[in-house]
């Protein structure tokens, strides 16, 4: 027996949405497997100053929030329930709001644990700040010094060579993202440090 074009088409819209719905289900399934893996995702952020290796800051970590409140930039935040095993973990999102390097650390000074440990601010070794050249507006000859002027490490961390680019002094860098924060042409990001302190 044949189906009138009414029914025809609204089987069509249910098994279309039923398609739909199954891959809804299924991309759920996968967040939740990444989610509930012991394997944290590649950090894509920076410990806040002071650090201790991940393995032993996962572990010290008791996620108190209260370097969160300490910091006088909101620039430490919490990562959220997607995050799995490293959810509620302080951290710095450059890009959104860079380290300052305080003088006095008070995010350190609040760290009750000790997964954050005393550090001064040119021994800080949260990443390493990387200049694609391409895209920077000094090398293009364009006037720009953001990155140079703006560090709170200059002229060790960072400096204009011969030819007028900055130049990254890695084993300088803190990597706190104030250039990367401030640069015009979004062409510094900071590349984590995976080792951290002792």
């Amino acid at each position: 027996m044949g189906c009138s074009r009414r029914d025809f088409f609204g089987e069509l819209t249910r098994t279309m949405l039923d398609g739909v719905a199954d891959s809804i289900r299924a991309v759920g399934r996968v967040g939740e497997a990444a989610a509930s893996t012991d394997d944290p995702p590649q950090r894509r952020w920076l410990r806040p100053p002071g650090a201790i290796v991940e393995e032993r800051f996962l572990g010290a970590c008791t996620r108190c929030t209260d370097c969160v409140n300490a910091c006088p930039h909101a620039a430490i935040r919490r990562l959220g329930p997607e995050f799995g095993p490293v959810a509620g973990t302080p951290v710095v999102i450059p890009e959104e709001a860079p380290c300052y390097l305080c003088e006095d650390m008070p995010c350190i000074a609040a760290c009750p644990t000790g997964a954050l440990l005393a550090t001064p601010a040119g021994l800080v070794e949260m990443g390493t700040a990387v200049v694609d050249a391409a895209a920077c507006y000094r090398t293009q000859g364009q006037p720009c010094d953001y990155c140079v002027v703006r560090c709170p490490l200059k002229p060790e961390a960072i400096a204009f060579v011969t030819d007028g680019a900055p130049r990254v002094h890695e084993s300088h860098c803190a990597g706190c993202g104030v250039c990367a924060y401030l640069c015009p042409a979004k062409s510094i990001f900071i590349q984590p440090r995976g080792a951290g302190r002792n």
